[in-house]
């Protein structure tokens, strides 16, 4: 009965939904309020936004994407004016690069053998940017929004062709646009970035092939390819199963007449070498990224794929749970009646974009910067996703009862947690920051995440230090994860300085700790099973010994210590940045008495007059204040912390807050902190 009654109140309102007059008044309300919300907001910078913004200006400029010294400065007139997170610094730099002759002016624009500088992305997705742009400049606003523009456009069309233009049936079609809309492309709306376009050319590849127009899905594939090359597997997918479907009846019975008949599918799809030739013609290179070394084939793995699908700081399952629900029912469900009932096929003409976003994926895992910028989630499993939502939709036509109507809204139900953090606490899904979810597990059961180690490496120090070299830095060996009672859940270690890891954490001589007595730290680190890059975890709960040393200076251990306030390291220390500087200390303090905190600084100040009195404060409570020496020269200041201030937080927090400065220092106040040292009070 409850079957039926959904059969027919889905069927009463089918009408109404499936009906082309609903549809474009959805679409036309959607894409005015997306459009508006495009030209009032203001744009960002993200990813390769300044190599994009410079090859759509050359567009603009001379219609070529050839960039010269006009189109630098053109767009530095732009940013000069209009609100962004565009830096004209960099773009300043930039252009005194091209006048030097340099031959890399910023990363990834290059000069080729006739002098000319390229950028290293193709520019099929500034070329699309430019009549957005043109539009801009000839009403007078802001010019930088044309990327967030075009997405939005973007986004607008390709709901168009899934809801007037898709052969599916409403339910289907209704689906796939809801998945479309409640999963991620909003996200990448503002990046200037081609994440969207390539979205977009898949989501439509994949609705015209189950549509069955060959044609259709080849060329938004094509164009797809054309900015990321990994999927040219979706475009090779398409094209081996009309192969195959026609080989029998076609193909053997009449290959000239099929090979005539079907030549343009095949210049169609030769359009996704035209990058190729348009590199090797400039640079006598067909993948400039390649040549870069930004991309290393052995770092290809089955880890990496399982990273990208159910990382908990940045994969599928983060950005996109709903659909992977839905993918992993689908999936049990067929199985079912495969094996159980024989009632389906093992393999149907849907299946292919499965398989499509599988080997899509693939080139990705070779990418050296592995923890690289996005939002929420990684923007590879973003775009190759959209192959997962019209699978995932072609199938749930053919469930049954109560799951084929509750499937859908669980789905969309789930996405609301992405999108809470995305509009909500955009922060939180920053690429430098440990996600909630994974600090959980990672706090109660850290043996259950292991996460590639430049995810891990980066984001427990909220720091990039090596860009697109491939990461974490052996030399920055160990990193560690605290919770937040103070304990070291988490070590990753390297494997040639594994016997080093006391040392290279606790400070020279130091000591770790383990809660459970019975572990031995020699066994423990002997024990330790490693990757093929040489990297391994250890967990535990661990503290350090006191006394315990930390080094501010090139390769010290401070890295694991410090928070908010502090600069890069500069030969033998490390420069207040900030008001206050912070570091913690992870020391077990049940067993402590009174405790000697001994601090080598350096006051590099020009300024006689400036701030040279020292507060030091220990979980949150001022303990002393230094004056310090303006000689120039390395002064050791001490303090004792007492016992009931160890004691009142689980982890000991440390803070040097300059008085009477401001929250950014002067430039002409420099402390350098050279060493801090903990001890007992009578050692």
């Amino acid at each position: 009965m409850r079957n039926n009654a959904l059969d027919s109140f889905f069927s009463a309102i089918a009408p109404i939904v499936s009906s082309k007059r609903f549809a474009v008044i959805f679409i036309s309300v959607f894409s005015i309020g997306l459009i508006l919300y495009c030209l009032t907001t203001n744009p960002i910078r993200q990813g390769d936004g300044y190599e994009y913004a410079l090859i759509l200006q050359s567009f603009f400029n001379h219609f070529s994407p050839d960039i010269r010294e006009a189109d630098i400065t053109s767009l530095m007139k732009i940013v000069e004016t209009q609100p962004s997170s565009y830096d004209v610094k960099v773009l300043q730099g930039t252009l005194e690069a091209l006048r030097n002759g340099e031959n890399e002016i910023y990363l990834g624009i290059l000069k080729s053998s006739q002098g000319e500088y390229f950028g290293y992305h193709f520019w099929l997705y500034p070329l699309i940017n430019l009549p957005a742009k043109a539009f801009l400049a000839v009403f007078g606003l802001n010019e930088l929004k044309a990327f967030q523009l075009t997405n939005g456009i973007l986004i607008s069309l390709t709901l168009v062709y899934v809801l007037l233009f898709s052969r599916q049936s409403p339910f289907v079609r209704c689906a796939i646009a809801l998945l479309y809309l409640a999963g991620c492309v909003f996200f990448y709306l503002r990046w200037p970035h081609p994440e969207v376009f390539i979205a977009a050319s898949i989501l439509i590849s994949g609705c015209a092939f189950i549509d069955q127009r060959i044609y259709v899905a080849a060329i938004a594939a094509t164009l797809a390819t054309l900015q990321n090359p990994s999927v040219v597997f979706l475009l090779a997918s398409i094209l081996l199963f009309f192969i195959v479907q026609n080989f029998k009846s076609h193909i053997l019975k009449e290959p000239l007449e099929f090979l005539k008949k079907h030549i343009w599918l095949a210049l169609i799809a030769a359009l996704s070498l035209f990058p190729y030739v348009f590199y090797y013609y400039h640079y006598q290179i067909p993948n400039l990224i390649a040549k870069r070394g930004f991309v290393n084939p052995s770092l290809i793995s089955w880890e990496r794929f399982t990273s990208t699908v159910f990382d908990l700081n940045q994969g599928l399952i983060v950005g996109f749970p709903g659909l992977m629900i839905g993918v992993f029912t689908i999936l049990i469900y067929r199985l079912i009646l495969v094996l159980f009932k024989k009632k389906q096929p093992a393999f149907n003409q849907n299946d292919i974009l499965l398989i499509a976003f599988f080997l899509m994926l693939q080139p990705t895992l070779a990418q050296t910067n592995w923890n690289h910028g996005q939002e929420i989630f990684s923007r590879y499993a973003f775009w190759s996703a959209m192959a997962l939502i019209v699978w995932v939709a072609a199938n749930m036509k053919d469930l049954k009862g109560l799951l084929k109507y509750s499937l859908l809204p669980f789905m969309l139900i789930l996405q609301l947690f992405p999108n809470e953090l995305f509009f909500n606490r955009p922060w939180d899904g920053h690429y430098l920051k440990m996600k909630s979810q994974a600090a959980w597990v990672l706090s109660n059961f850290s043996t259950w995440y292991n996460p590639e180690p430049e995810i891990f490496a980066e984001r427990v120090r909220e720091y990039e230090r090596f860009g697109e070299a491939i990461a974490p830095n052996q030399i920055d060996s160990p990193f560690i994860y605290f919770d937040t009672t103070g304990n070291i859940k988490k070590i990753l270690v390297y494997q040639d300085f594994v016997k080093q890891t006391e040392e290279r954490l606790c400070g020279v001589n130091g000591k770790l700790i383990s809660s459970n007595p019975q572990d031995s730290m020699e066994k423990l680190l002997a024990n330790i099973s490693f990757n093929r890059q040489g990297w391994g975890y250890l967990n535990g709960n661990f503290r350090c010994a006191i006394p315990l040393s930390i080094n501010f200076g090139e390769n010290g251990n401070f890295p694991n210590f410090t928070r908010k306030g502090w600069g890069k390291p500069e030969g033998n220390g490390s420069l207040i940045k900030s008001q206050e500087a912070v570091f913690i200390l992870p020391i077990d303090t049940q067993k402590l008495d009174n405790v000697r905190l001994l601090a080598k600084i350096e006051n590099l100040s020009l300024d006689q007059n400036a701030p040279t009195d020292l507060e030091i404060i220990v979980n949150n409570r001022p303990v002393t204040q230094w004056t310090l020496n303006m000689s120039n020269q390395i002064t050791e200041y001490e303090v004792v912390i007492p016992q009931k201030i160890l004691n009142s937080r689980p982890l000991v927090s440390v803070s040097f807050r300059v008085v009477g400065a401001s929250k950014k220092l002067d430039q002409s106040l420099q402390l350098k902190v050279i060493s801090v040292k903990i001890e007992p009070l009578l050692f």
